[in-house]
């Protein structure tokens, strides 16, 4: 018998003995460190679901991370509308008609008050995060307005608010400080005492400043008043009678205006007699000589009308013009910086659209060019059976929607027409006719609006029967032409008002969405912001305006010791009941407002915080997850550890033993 190593390969034995040392080897490490392996290449089948783990928690560390600068910001927003709101509470609450302060205090202050209260919104609004300037949507890098004396005062030749305001007062009052307003008397001398004697009260042209003429009333029936508020010039003729009729004491006329920033206002002008005149601006005096009494009432009348004119421009009339300049400088989303057009702004017949070069422009964030409110700076106008849209002068390329193209589609020949005209300014006008065909189911018209930026949309509005939906008008069902052509015009008007404003509606966009942040893989939030948002926009407004109107008391002539019921009293009521209107609490649900903001950031907030949640809850399942693929117990690595170093011993042992066998041995 041959006895030697061949019935025991040793080969092979050794080799397991470094297999086991290799894992004896790789188990101490695990005890030591808590992980499986020290490389990707030693994770084996665990390999590709550790890389997977490990990149969606790198996805969610990013996630994470944009959450916590978003926060940051938002928390900025937070403080800072907080404050915008005392502020804006503040402004409404200093400037109170008929609160004046002792020795009229708060009309002193009130401008040095108010300057301050800008200063500190510019500020706010001009604040940046880590560089990066929160309110000019996604323009991040340079603050969206200029410093408050820039806007107020100019700078480098450029006209600031100021400027801005005394040529827009100067326009609207004209050069004989009746609002641009004139009177004529006619005859100047009646033939016969007889003979009646009209006062006429025109504007001096058509163009956007001064007192629009809206209504007149009369109490009595001696003075004959006739007007056309529909004609350009608009106008009202005040007739007296002459003998054996007469003006009586007590007549009265009242006239109510359209002032430039669009409220309303009235001067009241009171017949008298010379016994009982009081010397009041608004009397007139009935004149007591039979052979002069016609000619001499009227002329009263119109001194009392001119220096009644004169008085309400010195109150109403600068300070609307004031509150207008702030809406021509100031300009909101949409609408163009527009200053008075011509070198003498007294005479003035037109706006222009102010440039870089000449005038300061408050806002450079980022804006849209086109905006929901005012229709994209397109106007409509019905009259009869034919309705008008027209866009806005001054005409800006810049600014709102050009109308392009209108295209008619009809059944019937001749129902209606519609065409473009080229203008400037351009304008679609659409007329029916049912005397020539009727009005069918299905006609319709395409409106091409262009914006600035080249994109154009289309407006379909399609007649039909019965109840309109979306883009159509109902068919008229009236019997006679006239009517069914007229209420076919105010059916397309309604229904064109209401396309179009949804065409600028999603042309303008939402403010909130110019700065956008990924949160999640589906998610995103909004949270962009702009400074000319409307409610940012009228504290700016008003404050500017109350800071550069001043109240200096005008004596009266009559009697230098008095003040003339204090036309700087009047003013400042006049300028407060406007900020009062602008900063109304009633214009909270406006879109734009603070309040509204607030409350969208509060929602973006929400979901950047429902996002972090998730986040959290989802990477402590991935950590677990990815713990149960690249650790290990060491509780059950000491016990393998054990197991292995018997197997080990009693391997080392037994090929000890083999590699010394002999026969000698053996035997």
């Amino acid at each position: 018998m041959i006895v030697n190593k061949s019935m025991f390969p040793l080969q092979t034995g050794f080799s397991v003995i470094s297999k086991m040392q290799d894992k004896f080897a790789l188990l101490q490490m695990q005890l030591g460190t808590g992980v499986k392996a020290q490389t990707l290449s030693d994770m084996g089948r665990d390999l590709p679901l550790s890389l997977s783990v490990r990149s969606r928690l790198t996805t969610i560390a990013g996630y994470n991370s944009s959450i916590e600068q978003v926060d940051l910001r938002l928390s900025f927003y937070d403080n800072a509308l907080t404050r915008l709101d005392e502020i804006e509470g503040q402004a409404r609450n200093s400037a109170v008609q008929g609160q004046y302060g002792s020795n009229n205090i708060n009309m002193a202050t009130i401008s040095s008050l108010s300057k301050a209260r800008l200063d500190e919104m510019v500020t706010l609004l001009n604040a940046d995060v880590a560089g990066r300037y929160l309110f000019g949507g996604s323009v991040t890098d340079k603050a969206p307005l200029p410093t408050t004396a820039e806007l107020l005062d100019g700078a480098g030749g450029r006209a600031g608010y100021r400027t801005v305001v005394t040529e827009r007062q100067a326009a609207d009052l004209g050069a004989l400080g009746q609002g641009r307003l004139e009177t004529t008397i006619t005859p100047a001398l009646p033939a016969l005492q007889t003979d009646p004697v009209t006062v006429s009260l025109t504007e001096d042209g058509d163009h956007p400043f001064g007192y629009k003429l809206s209504t007149v009333s009369a109490i009595g029936a001696n003075i004959g008043v006739v007007s056309d508020f529909a004609a350009s010039p608009a106008n009202v003729d005040f007739t007296f009678p002459g003998d054996p009729a007469t003006v009586a004491e007590g007549d009265s006329i009242t006239l109510g205006f359209t002032l430039p920033d669009g409220t309303e206002t009235q001067i009241t002008l009171k017949a008298v007699s010379a016994a009982n005149a009081s010397g009041a601006t608004g009397e007139f005096v009935i004149g007591d000589d039979p052979t002069t009494a016609t000619i001499t009432t009227a002329t009263n009348f119109d001194n009392a009308l001119k220096a009644s004119l004169q008085k309400s421009a010195e109150s109403e009339l600068k300070a609307a013009s004031t509150f207008a300049a702030g809406q021509n400088f100031f300009n909101a989303a949409g609408e163009p910086v527009l200053r008075v057009d011509g070198v003498d702004p007294y005479t003035a017949t037109s706006l222009r659209v102010a440039t870089k070069t000449d005038t300061v422009m408050w806002y450079s964030g980022e804006t849209a060019a086109v905006s929901a409110v005012g229709m994209g700076r397109l106007t409509s106008a019905r009259s009869g059976g034919e309705v008008t849209l027209t866009q806005n002068m001054p005409v800006s390329s810049a600014h709102g929607f050009q109308i392009s193209s209108v295209t008619p589609e009809m059944t019937n020949a001749g129902a209606f027409t519609a065409v473009r005209n080229a203008g400037p300014p351009a304008d679609m006008t659409v007329e029916f006719d049912s005397a020539t065909a009727a009005l069918a189911a299905g006609d319709k018209v395409t409106l091409t609006l262009t914006e600035p930026n080249g994109k154009t949309r289309d407006v379909t509005l399609t007649a039909v029967t019965g109840r309109a939906g979306p883009g159509q008008f109902t068919i008229s069902t009236a019997t006679v032409d006239a009517d069914r052509d007229a209420e076919n015009a105010a059916n397309f008007e309604k229904a064109m008002l209401r396309s179009v404003t949804e065409a600028a509606a999603a042309a303008e966009g939402n403010p909130r969405q110019s700065v956008t942040a990924a949160v999640e893989d589906s998610g995103r939030v909004a949270y962009g912001m702009q400074a000319n948002e409307s409610g940012y926009l009228r504290m700016i407004r008003s404050m500017a305006a109350m800071t550069v109107e001043t109240y200096p008391e005008i004596a009266n002539a009559a009697d230098p010791n008095s003040v003339d019921l204090n036309p700087a009293k009047q003013r400042f009521d006049a300028m407060a009941r406007r900020q009062q209107l602008e900063l109304s609490e009633g214009r909270n649900a406006e879109r734009g407002s603070i309040e509204l903001v607030t409350m969208e950031l509060g929602v973006a907030r929400a979901a950047l915080q429902a996002a972090g949640d998730r986040h959290t809850n989802y990477k402590a399942q991935l950590d677990n997850l990815l713990s149960d693929v690249e650790t290990v117990s060491k509780e059950d690595v000491a016990m393998e550890i054990l197991a292995l170093q018997t197997r080990l011993t009693a391997s080392y042992q037994v090929t000890s033993m083999v590699s010394q066998l002999s026969l000698v041995n053996y035997l």
